[in-house]
């Protein structure tokens, strides 16, 4: 078995804009475990536990969607959070396209035998932080305020990957299982 995801890489450009939002989050004293840059990603779909025997048929479908997807930018715009601002638990930043959110729905309707979807996981984001918490809540809020529409940078979405994500105690290590870049 292996713990695997589908995921679009972020560019050094945004981890680098990014860098000062996640100093500003450490320095609001809220109780938070931050995403190391190395580690951002927007996930397109988070498959679980996998039989290592159905790989092959997972990066058949990766293949095929890569295939007819064509390149495209996405603004990486605003933070965010889930739920709403009063419960945080997880700080995000979003997109300004709606083709990440199409290839999304693509990556997840063609991997839906190996795990079915949320619904409401609909949203193109990368996660930054996950509250631990209540601590300096009002901080953070207001941090959230401050940036909601703040704009880090545009970037070439041209390929997805299959990650493998082995739980330490260190916190997640991520492996490039394969990379599917786009035809078009």
């Amino acid at each position: 078995m292996k713990r695997l995801f589908v995921a679009v890489p972020v560019s050094e450009e945004v981890k680098e804009r990014i860098k000062p939002v996640l100093s500003e989050l450490s320095k609001t004293g809220a109780d938070l475990k931050l995403v190391p840059l190395s580690h951002l990603h927007f996930t397109l779909k988070f498959l679980g536990d996998v039989d290592e025997k159905i790989i092959p048929e997972i990066e058949k479908k990766l293949v095929e969607i890569a295939a007819r997807t064509k390149t495209f930018e996405v603004l990486v715009t605003g933070i965010g959070v889930f739920p709403p601002l009063e419960r945080i638990n997880v700080l995000w930043i979003g997109v300004e396209n709606p083709n990440l959110v199409s290839l999304m729905k693509a990556v997840g309707k063609e991997l839906d035998f190996v795990r079915k979807d949320d619904p409401s996981e609909d949203v193109a984001h990368l996660t930054i932080a996950r509250v631990k918490t209540g601590r300096n809540k009002k901080e953070l809020q207001e941090l959230v305020k401050k940036n909601e529409k703040k704009e880090f940078s545009t970037m070439k979405v041209d390929k997805i990957i299959l990650f493998e994500s082995e739980l330490t105690r260190e916190g997640p290590v991520h492996k490039v299982v394969k990379e599917f870049e786009f035809n078009l």
